[in-house]
């Protein structure tokens, strides 16, 4: 997990989109930020090739059969 923006270029990029929010409340998100930014690399990396996933397959032929109904 990346390590969370300095205190100061934090309080900038607030300032820049104009969040005005009390100190804790800053100190939360810039860790939430950090954990974000982490997801969000986790993202950008290639998918796996579909290779590598289980084959599933549904073949209904096994089935039984629906009672035949009475007239």
């Amino acid at each position: 997990m990346p390590e969370p923006l300095p205190p100061d270029h934090f309080a900038t990029l607030m300032a820049q989109a104009g969040i005005s929010l009390p100190a804790a409340e800053v100190e939360d998100l810039r860790h939430a930020h950090a954990k974000l930014a982490g997801m969000l690399e986790a993202l950008r990396k290639p998918a796996p090739k579909l290779v590598a996933e289980p084959a599933f397959t549904f073949n209904v032929g096994f089935a039984a059969r629906p009672a035949a109904t009475e007239k």
